[in-house]
């Protein structure tokens, strides 16, 4: 039997601590319309449900068997699919990614880029737009990109460098990489869970939902609306699943074994957060206590993982929209581990943009509000304040714009920031397009 929010009930002291958790990320912390979650132990699945709707408009309840996509947090079995790899003598992971990929190319003064600098996010290159459903033209086109830092010296999160590992493992087995990664979800037990986001699983995945406006903050006032549906099968994140059949990766994570090891086993610290960066997950601490864990975003869904390796709980929560996933998934291992800890959300206030300033000369025809069909990067606006250039994309936080000596704007004021915008096509005095780390961006009409 469930109760009226889909959770299991039983007979353990954190069980109601687990629903209520659920119910206020859920319905008082988010802008999803449903939630499902497990948490499992090494030997098994502890608790699971799902809450919310799948399907605001149909009234379709989220249920244990609803999919999700868990975004980025594939990225950690992508990386286990390279150690298999060089377990079996195919790759080498300290050897540059040309030996593999001998069309891979970017700009740079620094020392070769290696499988390995790829894995952990410190090959110094962008993050990647997404501008192209083909992995393979979007790591081509990193040749007209620049890496802005040695490899293995800093982290700087990267997609598109995940998707050059996809083509990798493609190279050297000889086969598409959603066919390797099918056969490493069966090996797992994930019966329900699928490699590649098509069509095909559409009918039984949740809905996704976005926040009404995409170029603003959003307020929950303004309700949701439908997310894109996109296809796709790169090895930056291509996996949907369901909560339940989360929880064998979770196992896998916990096992002590050694790939599970070596996914863990911290590369780079993450430079302002109190995290590092290992193979495909990140491990922090949270009350003390070192955790495993990942989150993951895809265009109308995201999820999160946690795991306490040493009390060997781990918890998923997977949504069909933005949320305190995170938190939640922690919470959850705790409130498991024992004891009853009060499940608070720190209040995260987006810096608010700068006014904008009638901007001088030599900004006026850059300024203004671009877009494109790209879900990943709907729009950017770029206005001066304080004698100074800024960008908010898709409505996030302002980044300063800091021209280079090419014509470019680097994205942001750290010199090591690789991202860059630039502007082209003027007509009547000002710019029609932008060019956002490879995303064409053109001007609109709306402010």
């Amino acid at each position: 039997m469930r109760n009226s929010d889909g959770l299991v009930p039983d007979d353990s002291p954190w069980s109601e601590a687990l629903y209520r958790a659920c119910r206020s990320a859920l319905h008082e912390q988010s802008f999803a319309a449903g939630l499902s979650m497990a948490v499992t132990g090494r030997d098994g699945i502890l608790v699971s449900g799902a809450f919310g709707h799948a399907d605001l408009a149909a009234a379709r309840p989220a249920t244990e068997d609803t999919l999700f996509q868990i975004g980025s947090i594939s990225k950690g079995m992508t990386a286990a699919l390279l150690l298999r790899a060089r377990d079996a003598g195919l790759v080498d992971l300290d050897r540059p990614v040309t030996e593999y990929l001998p069309w891979f190319s970017v700009r740079s003064a620094h020392a070769p880029i290696t499988l390995r600098h790829l894995m952990s996010h410190t090959a110094g290159i962008i993050e990647g737009t997404d501008f192209s459903g083909d992995s393979a033209f979007e790591v081509w086109a990193l040749r007209d990109t620049e890496a802005t830092t040695p490899p293995g010296t800093w982290f700087h999160y990267s997609n598109v460098g995940y998707k050059a590992l996809g083509l990798v493992l493609e190279a050297v087995h000889r086969r598409p990489y959603q066919e390797l990664l099918g056969d490493f979800l069966a090996e797992l037990g994930m019966s329900a869970s699928a490699p590649a986001i098509t069509h095909e699983v559409r009918a039984r995945s949740a809905v996704g939902y976005e926040p009404r406006y995409d170029d603003r903050v959003p307020v929950l006032e303004d309700g949701l609306v439908p997310a894109t549906w996109i296809e796709t099968a790169t090895a930056d994140g291509s996996v949907v699943s369901t909560a339940r059949d989360m929880t064998a990766w979770l196992r896998f994570l916990m096992s002590g074994g050694s790939l599970a090891r070596d996914l863990c086993t911290p590369e780079i610290q993450v430079e302002g957060e109190d995290c590092s960066y290992g193979l495909g997950v990140l491990m922090s601490e949270f009350d003390g206590r070192p955790h495993v864990w990942h989150t993951g975003g895809m265009i109308g869904y995201y999820a999160a993982i946690a795991c306490d390796v040493d009390a060997g709980i781990g918890a998923v929560v997977l949504a069909n929209g933005t949320g305190p996933w995170q938190e939640t998934a922690v919470h959850l291992v705790a409130a498991t581990r024992g004891g009853e800890p009060e499940f608070v959300v720190a209040e995260r206030k987006r810096p608010a943009p700068p006014a904008p300033d009638d901007p001088p000369a030599r900004w006026a025809e850059v300024v203004g509000h671009y877009r494109c069909h790209n879900p990943w990067l709907s729009n950017v606006h770029v206005y001066a304040h304080d004698d100074r250039l800024w960008v908010s994309v898709a409505g996030g936080p302002p980044d300063e714009l800091v021209p280079q000596p090419d014509g470019t704007f680097r994205v942001g004021t750290d010199e090591r920031l690789p991202e860059r915008l630039r502007f082209d096509t003027v007509l009547n005095g000002v710019a029609v397009r932008a060019d956002y780390s490879g995303c064409s961006l053109y001007r609109t009409f709306t402010p």
